[in-house]
């Protein structure tokens, strides 16, 4: 690898994350944010992730001649081989855009897309929680759900590219998205106090010891559980990396998380596969992206 930092994007619905990176896994000045403004025209969107690439080199320090390579991370599905954002439903007016292509254009450099959920798996076991793991799943708990499995280091994308889409998979009356997200538990804790809440509120309200809070977060935490003995007797992971807002809670549902996972998985991973929360924080989309870029370019 000629030069000595990537950069990654980490692009979202609302917001677009860029930063510096180094081989070590470090950002160079500051992580840049600003809004993606994904209601606008397209070639506002593309000029808004430009923007962001040179914020980002500008709080570096450097200049695109120290660039190895570019990663992004974005809402799927995604062509990935090529580059191409297909239908996500947070980014209208990019659907069936070229990203790859498009920001290749402008800095001559290698670009690589990939599922957002993915990168953060991806990063997480690069530079953070599942750090030297050999198979490592990550879920990503916000608004919605997001999956990712990684395997000596590459993100596993699977036949089609959509390797650890589950969150459509059927469960009980719905599916697994419908439990295990933020409108999961909001939809929990109305079912069981008839108030309307956001999972920030819950939490905290089941911290002060509410009732209604702390069984719907035992509630949450046992769907959960049940998800994850899925993925373990499919894939038999050494970890299970736990991020998003929705990791914020942890404690509050790790319990019967833990409970419901053991009473559902083969004996072997029963004593061995762990389920601990993600370690890079708010930068881990911009981490998870520039180590796609890395991780291709070695």
């Amino acid at each position: 690898m000629g030069n000595k930092y990537v950069i990654g994007v980490d692009l979202g619905g609302t917001k677009i994350s860029t930063g510096i990176m180094s081989r070590q896994g470090d950002i160079l000045g500051k992580a840049v944010t600003i809004p993606t403004d994904a209601n606008k025209p397209r070639k506002k969107i593309l000029g808004n992730i430009k923007k962001s690439i040179n914020t980002a080199l500008n709080s570096a320090k450097i200049t695109i001649g120290s660039i190895s390579g570019v990663g992004i991370g974005s809402p799927g599905p995604l062509d990935i081989e090529r580059g191409i954002i297909l239908t996500p439903q947070n980014l209208p007016n990019l659907h069936y855009c070229n990203i790859k292509q498009e920001i290749q254009s402008v800095y001559s450099l290698p670009v690589y897309a990939n599922n957002d959920a993915n990168c953060f798996v991806l990063g997480e076991c690069c530079f953070g929680a599942g750090k030297g793991a050999k198979i490592a799943c990550g879920l990503t708990l916000g608004t919605g759900l997001g999956c990712g499995i990684v395997i000596n280091g590459k993100i596993f994308a699977g036949a089609t590219d959509t390797a650890a889409e589950i969150w459509c998979s059927p469960y009980l009356n719905g599916n697994f998205e419908d439990y295990i997200s933020g409108r999961g538990i909001q939809k929990i804790y109305k079912n069981k106090s008839l108030r309307i809440a956001y999972p920030a509120e819950i939490a905290k309200w089941a911290e002060g010891g509410d009732v209604d809070a702390k069984l719907a977060w035992n509630e949450f935490g046992k769907h959960l559980g049940f998800v994850l003995s899925y993925i373990v007797n499919l894939i038999d992971p050494e970890l299970i990396i736990l991020g998003g807002s929705i990791s914020n809670a942890y404690e509050l549902f790790y319990q019967t998380m833990e409970k419901s996972l053991r009473e559902n998985i083969n004996p072997r991973p029963r004593e061995t596969v762990k389920v601990v929360k993600a370690k890079l924080g708010d930068i881990s989309g911009v981490i998870g992206a520039a180590s796609l870029a890395l991780s291709n370019i070695k």
